[in-house]
């Protein structure tokens, strides 16, 4: 790899030991992807957190090897701008959810010394909701597969998928290995998808999603004859591709920047592939996800990835006056910042008087694993996952269907799929 002096001088140890190690992580994993050289990085979106490893079961080994890496990381200031993405809940809920003494001190000593290093964190897999929006063309190294779709797909922005350390290595030494989507000749979309099928909800662009992904695996798909998504059609869209497949990217022809037609998109040359997406697929796809044996439900969740604000208004002016069903625990997952604004709007104390749980920082099946036997969400991400991670059933359905059965403690298919 072609090193410039700058940076052969934090891989000698310029900068102190931990540059130094970072700048080898980059060296060699650009090295291994066939990289030529590295370039600056702009923007990145870290996994600054300590794991829940007590909660898991996993020991304190686990929770010291964590630390091994985020203390050594936070004692030096980050090149770039940096937010980062914490998967432990708020330290307004650990009483409730009865985390660990020792997991509190290690998460809230990390907290601090991210801060102080220059993150800014806004405890959320969503950062673009919150405000790291970078703009097209924009180098990133973002933690979070969803989130780097959306980077990449909505906004224009040019990231790889990074782990904790390669995301980490980015903001501190400011730079990232160019291969990959951030090469103009790899952000061709290869897999042509047209969409005959009618997208009315969020979660219906989930299960666009989650039916291009596996059908892409690691290719970039193009969708033709999409209607233009909202925030939260996209949102689910990208979180449902990565969860489906390897996607890193994808083109929404007239929506994604660099692609105003289907003809820029697929870089002027034909799909390798192109396959359709109709009604009878959009409910194939649905029924994948739902695995369940029955019908009454004791966990619905929403949010994943993180409500936005608008969302959560919609959820909250839909339970006033109404309450969830006994023995059935309601989730709605955001980022502090939405809370705070949710709050001062009341749409919180809506959700709460209807007995709704407003959790922030995380997601009750990725961090907390929380003891469900069957769950009804609106997100094909959390319905993909939580069958592996908790063991539950799951059904995913609108944010609709979901409401109902969370106040009936039954989930009834509305659509008759």
């Amino acid at each position: 790899m072609q090193l410039t002096d700058q940076q052969r001088q934090i891989l000698d140890g310029a900068r102190g030991p931990f540059p130094a190690k970072c700048m080898r992580w980059l060296v060699e994993w650009g090295e291994a992807m066939g990289a030529r050289r590295l370039v600056p990085v702009a923007n990145t979106h870290a996994l600054v957190t300590v794991p829940g490893n007590l909660v898991h079961g996993a020991g304190e080994k686990a929770l010291a090897q964590s630390m091994e890496l985020l203390r050594p990381a936070c004692a030096h200031k980050v090149c770039c701008h940096s937010t980062s993405h914490i998967t432990f809940a708020h330290e307004d809920q650990y009483d409730e959810i009865e985390m660990p003494a020792e997991q509190v001190a290690a998460q809230q000593e990390i907290q601090r010394a991210a801060r102080d290093a220059g993150f800014l964190m806004t405890y959320t897999c969503a950062p673009y909701l919150v405000g790291n929006v970078p703009l097209k063309g924009e180098i990133c190294a973002w933690t979070e597969s969803s989130a780097v779709v959306y980077a990449n797909s909505i906004l224009g922005a040019r990231t790889t998928r990074h782990g904790t350390e390669s995301a980490i290595a980015a903001a501190l030494t400011g730079y990232v290995p160019e291969f990959g989507v951030l090469l103009d000749e790899n952000r061709r979309a290869t897999l042509q998808v047209d969409v005959a099928a009618r997208l009315a909800t969020p979660t219906d662009w989930g299960a666009l999603g989650y039916f291009a992904g596996k059908a892409a695996g690691l290719e970039i798909p193009v969708f033709q004859g999409a209607p233009q998504p909202s925030q939260d059609d996209a949102k689910q869209l990208c979180a449902a591709l990565a969860s489906g497949g390897g996607v890193t990217m994808c083109h929404v022809a007239g929506v994604t920047p660099e692609a105003a037609t289907l003809e820029q998109a697929l870089g002027g040359k034909p799909p390798n592939r192109r396959i359709t997406f109709g009604d009878r697929d959009l409910r194939d796809t649905y029924a994948q996800l739902r695995t369940h044996t029955g019908d009454r439900v004791d966990t619905v969740i929403l949010g994943c990835p993180h409500a936005s604000l608008r969302e959560v208004a919609e959820i909250a002016l839909h339970l006033k006056d109404k309450h969830v069903a006994d023995g059935v625990t309601l989730w709605v997952c955001m980022a502090y910042a939405t809370r705070a604004n949710a709050e001062r709007l009341e749409y919180a104390r809506l959700i709460r008087d209807a007995g709704g749980y407003l959790f922030c920082d995380t997601c009750p099946t990725n961090s907390m694993r929380v003891k469900a036997k069957r769950i009804v969400t609106a997100g094909f991400k959390q319905a993909h996952y939580a069958r592996g991670m908790i063991g539950a059933e799951v059904i995913v359905d609108n944010v609709w269907g979901c409401l109902k059965a969370a106040l009936t403690g039954r989930w009834t298919d509305a659509r008759g799929d």
